[in-house]
């Protein structure tokens, strides 16, 4: 992983993680009382999932850096589908669930009942994104085309 990219991921995920984690303890020291507001409600749906993806992401970006981890190209890829598409069904589905058909809408719907029910899971998928990020192994083949 280039140092670039490492740094960019370590802020990104640096920066949620903490407004993640003071918006959860705001919250519970107010009580979770938000009245009408739509905005906090949101807040607080999304706050566990997102802070624990985003936990796992900046926790496995920062083992993959300091471990210089590589993988092949195709399994990168398939980490990163893993890590990324339930998230963003995850924070699509508020806005997804009402417009589309009931049938496409029950996909939407199981993922954001599963993260609400079960926020371990969004741990495996800023997991997963973190080992997207690894270095890419060269293939065998440039590998006895040096030699």
């Amino acid at each position: 992983m280039k140092r670039s990219t490492f740094i960019a991921n370590a802020a990104v995920w640096g920066v949620i993680s903490a407004i993640c984690v003071v918006f959860l303890a705001w919250s519970a020291s107010v009580g979770g009382d938000f009245g009408d507001n739509i905005a906090l409600l949101t807040m607080a749906v999304f706050a566990k999932p997102v802070g624990a993806f985003s936990i796992a992401a900046l926790l496995t970006t920062s083992l993959v850096h300091k471990f210089d981890l590589k993988l092949g190209h195709g399994m990168r890829i398939a980490w990163r589908v893993l890590g990324v598409v339930p998230a963003v069904a995850f924070m699509l589905s508020p806005f997804m669930i009402p417009v589309l058909p009931s049938g496409a809408a029950t996909a939407f719907a199981v993922v954001l009942l599963a993260a609400m029910a079960i926020p371990v899971l969004f741990l495996l998928f800023g997991l997963f994104y973190g080992l997207s990020l690894a270095g890419e192994k060269p293939d065998e083949d440039e590998e006895d085309d040096a030699e």
